[in-house]
């Protein structure tokens, strides 16, 4: 019982185990390419709050995309696409997809990266002559350049064929833009495996366990000393019954009274019921019975024949 209760049982259960890791970024930077009034031509800016169509309108962006594992052999394919559209944070208005670049290549060792050079002035211009055609001003012109990454191949020896996209937003305002902060994501990608694993009962069925145990055990005693008990209750049954038979027996030959503990005669104890009987039919004597002391005896020439039961 103990055992069933608390004793772990052990099962196959599938589980989610770490396989690979795949990481993404977007990096950037603006060179300033026309004349202004704050950096020179050729000066490389990064991690500014904005930047300005005046001095720096195209971003250079380099996407890098990594598989980690023991053993990665995969076939990467990127698709870049910059979505333009209007949108408010719950509705967008309108969308529209231009096809920046695409790259193939294998990955084995370190990371595949894909290069590109954003003319940002461009792209606004090509979004507020589809407002003006619209003919409709209402939201907040987006740039998103999406990456769609499709890799394939085998990790650890395990087949992988898989996609994601990858998002760098770019907001837009009156001469200037500005790149999101967060540009890099890192991805756990588990894999499903049988194990044997140890499984308890709850806790409360386990102190139960314990509990019913040690009642049991009580039980078991107490059913043992209680047999005892009966065992000895019946053996002295047993003999007061045979007392009684004899006493029954030897009726005529004695008569009830009350022993004195005082009598100073010679005293001769007899040790069976049967033996006091004869001795006083032969001196023609009757015993006598104290039923409180228990005691058979009589009192000839002196001499008192005693018969106890205790």
């Amino acid at each position: 019982m103990y055992s069933s209760f608390y004793m772990p049982e052990y099962r196959d259960v599938a589980v989610e185990t770490p396989w690979y890791t795949v990481d993404s970024r977007y990096e950037y930077q603006a060179v300033v390419s026309e004349e202004n009034p704050l950096w020179p031509v050729g000066t490389t800016l990064t991690d500014n709050p904005v930047y300005f169509f005046a001095a720096a309108p195209e971003l250079q962006t380099t996407f890098t995309f990594l598989v980690e594992g023991e053993d990665v052999d995969l076939n990467v394919v990127t698709h870049t696409v910059a979505v333009l559209s209007m949108k408010d944070p719950e509705t967008t208005y309108w969308s529209k997809e231009v096809v920046i670049a695409e790259r193939a290549g294998p990955l084995q060792s370190g990371a595949f990266q894909n290069s590109l050079t954003l003319n940002i002035e461009d792209m606004q211009e090509r979004l507020n002559e589809i407002k003006e055609a619209l003919g409709f001003q209402r939201g907040n012109p987006v740039i998103e350049i999406v990456t769609t990454t499709v890799f394939s191949g085998t990790v650890d020896g395990k087949q992988v064929d898989e996609s994601r996209a990858y998002l760098m937003p770019i907001t837009l305002g009156q001469g200037h833009y500005a790149i999101s902060d967060k540009l890099d994501t890192t991805e756990v990608i588990t894999a499903r495996e049988m194990q044997t694993t140890e499984i308890y009962p709850p806790a409360p069925q386990q102190y139960a366990a314990v509990v019913l145990l040690l009642v049991s055990v009580g039980m078991l005693f107490w059913v043992i000393l209680s047999r005892f008990r009966h065992a000895e209750t019946s053996a002295g049954m047993l003999q007061a019954l045979e007392q009684e038979a004899a006493h029954a027996r030897y009726r005529d030959w004695m008569s009830q009274g009350r022993f004195d503990h005082s009598i100073g005669a010679h005293r001769i104890e007899l040790g069976s019921l049967e033996d006091i009987i004869s001795a006083a039919v032969d001196m023609n004597q009757r015993v006598i019975y104290d039923s409180d002391e228990k005691i058979y005896f009589f009192i000839h020439d002196s001499i008192l024949y005693v018969h106890n039961l205790a």
